[in-house]
């Protein structure tokens, strides 16, 4: 951590400044190496009243992420403005000549071709004692000193401050009591008065979750003391905004404040009961109120600070937003176990592809050309994702070989493929499908029993006539754009596999998703999609992706992924079926449309 003492420190006006030079001499702090406690008499109540910069991190561990944040304060006035993630998102909290506040959060977004300057401003109000307090900061009224620790950096205060309550208070469901424990820790400045922050953390006691079921902390890495530049704290949004619109969310424009609150902020009251509206929930009891409750916070927190990072994908919650990750396991259909990179890369049939110097157009996509069928759900007990994309990848080679769509039964895989390696509702790796339809076939989605998200008794192949056959398949060369490309447009729609454990993959909404904590290699991947296509953004390529989670996910059941950085390894095991003119079964397919 860095302190700087200046009452004339002139601070750099531009969106993302930094610290400016010459600014007074800094000395590092820490908190947490080498502590040992001592006893003192207790030092004065803590307070923060002088304006200030703080840089800092929020760490919301059960969220996922980490926030990083400058925030400049000015204490006459109470006008504020963060930064978050490096500029990635501004707020600004703006005090008119009356004394009233509004609240201003400023994004750029780079979801659309281009590249659009968003303002989201609420209407003046009359400000609060809290909405007057810096950001990024507790109120210390009720806190209590707890004792010094001496660090290598320092003696350091540690101040406590706890809040209960009972069942259904503090944003607990009903028969569920919070205990919110909240420490501060900090060390003086050279006047031995003024509070220099180092360290916030908030943990969360359930009775019914269990202890330190929630929390989060902040880490100051850096406090400067002093007036700011005017300008700094200023906003013009005529200038800046290029598409302003009204908002009553005081969270948009102030993200943090839920962090140094005394207990959960009761917006997620509403937000809860809504989501269970929404999507039709009916809770089982306290105990699985209280554990939806907890995950829907926890991914509303995710998807916020995801937005904030001013990246070209959009996050949005979705129906899966109360659910645990054990659960979404089976979402994932696709099993590693015993593939390996040269297998992955191995051809099955007779590689044909078309020279290299064939130019491939800036965008392409199957579904423009009739040759995808609708988005479809596995469903949440089924981890079938391997039988919907190979059935797909068949669809679209047999639409290229007829001229018809013909929508094909993935329930046939999950039933029958189990001869050839398939798993039915568990893990399978891609192969076992292709096996499958090149020694059986695949029939029509009409001609075999309905998909009901489970294996059933029996395989009932024999009952009814195929569709298609499959004379082998191929695995694209890994780790290039043009092979997946150059595959998706000479054949047909290709299968990929992808890390769908990601949380960004997870709450995609809109946009050019690239993460590089989405898994890329092999063994992280474990979700089986189509590729129908791709486009270019801003000379950057993107594939789309066709999932199989219903069209309540993604843009109507598709996701766009960014193509050089290989996201969520999308180029990492392509595949594709081959399927010739002789596998057609020479009959009018019963579900077939025209294309």
């Amino acid at each position: 951590m860095v302190i700087s003492h200046d009452e004339n420190e002139e601070e750099d006006k531009v969106r993302r400044p930094t610290p400016p030079a010459g600014s007074a001499p800094t000395r590092p702090l820490r908190s947490d190496q080498g502590a040992k406690t001592t006893t003192l008499a207790e030092p004065p109540r803590p307070r923060f009243d002088r304006s200030l910069m703080l840089r800092g991190e929020l760490t919301v561990p059960r969220a996922g992420y980490t926030e990083s944040y400058i925030a400049w304060w000015d204490s006459q006035s109470g006008a504020a403005r963060v930064d978050y993630f490096d500029g990635g998102t501004s707020t600004y909290r703006l005090v008119g000549a009356d004394g009233s506040m509004r609240g201003v959060r400023v994004s750029m977004d780079r979801t659309g071709e281009r590249h659009v300057v968003r303002c989201a401003v609420t209407a003046p109000r009359r400000a609060s004692l809290m909405d007057r307090a810096p950001p990024a900061l507790p109120h210390l009224g009720l806190f209590s000193f707890a004792g010094y620790v001496e660090t290598a950096g320092g003696r350091v205060e540690r101040w406590r401050h706890t809040v209960a309550g009972r069942g259904g208070e503090l944003g607990g469901v009903r028969g569920e009591a919070l205990t919110f424990r909240h420490e501060l820790e900090l060390q003086r400045a050279a006047d031995n008065d003024t509070a220099l922050p180092l360290k916030y953390t908030v943990s969360v006691d359930s009775s019914v979750l269990g202890a330190d079921c929630e929390g989060y902390e902040h880490r100051y890495t850096e406090v400067r003391l002093g007036e700011h530049e005017p300008a700094l704290l200023r906003l013009d949004t005529e200038e800046v905004c290029e598409e302003t619109e009204l908002t009553e969310q005081w969270e948009l424009v102030e993200p943090l404040r839920e962090f140094t609150l005394e207990y959960r902020d009761p917006r997620y009251n509403g937000l809860f009961d809504s989501f269970q509206e929404q999507y039709d929930r009916a809770y089982a009891g306290d105990t699985e109120q209280a554990v939806r409750k907890a995950l829907l916070i926890q991914h509303l927190r995710f998807i916020d600070a995801g937005n904030r990072m001013g990246s070209t994908a959009l996050l949005g919650n979705n129906f899966l937003g109360d659910r645990l990750d054990t659960e979404l396991e089976s979402l994932y259909g696709v099993d590693t176990t015993g593939v390996t990179d040269e297998l992955a890369n191995g051809a099955t049939g007779n590689v044909r592809t078309r020279r290299d110097t064939e130019l491939l157009p800036q965008e392409f996509d199957w579904r423009k050309k009739g040759g995808v069928t609708e988005v479809r759900f596995q469903g949440t007990t089924c981890a079938s994702c391997w039988a919907f994309a190979v059935t797909g990848a068949v669809e679209g080679a047999l639409f290229v070989r007829t001229g018809r769509l013909t929508r094909l039964s993935e329930q046939q895989l999950v039933d029958c493929a189990g001869r050839f390696g398939g798993r039915g509702c568990n893990g399978t790796w891609p192969r076992a499908a292709y096996d499958y339809i090149q020694q059986r076939g695949l029939n029509e989605h009409k001609s075999y029993v309905p998909y009901v998200a489970r294996q059933t008794a029996s395989c009932l192949d024999g009952a009814y006539s195929p569709a298609t056959y499959i004379s082998g398949h191929v695995n694209v060369t890994q780790f290039s754009v043009r092979a997946l490309k150059a595959a998706v447009r000479q054949h047909a729609p290709a299968v990929v596999i992808v890390d769908g454990k990601a949380k960004s993959f997870i709450f995609y909404k809109d946009g050019v998703l690239e993460d590089n904590r989405c898994g890329k290699r092999l063994r992280k991947l474990n979700h089986a999609v189509l590729a129908v296509g791709w486009g270019e953004k801003n000379g950057a390529p993107y594939f789309i992706l066709k999932n199989s989670w219903s069209e309540r996910w993604g843009e109507e059941g598709y996701v766009k992924v960014a193509a050089e950085s290989n996201t969520c390894g999308v180029l990492t095991a392509p595949s594709y079926p081959i399927l010739d003119r002789e596998n057609v079964v020479q009959r009018e397919p019963a579900g077939a449309r025209a294309a």
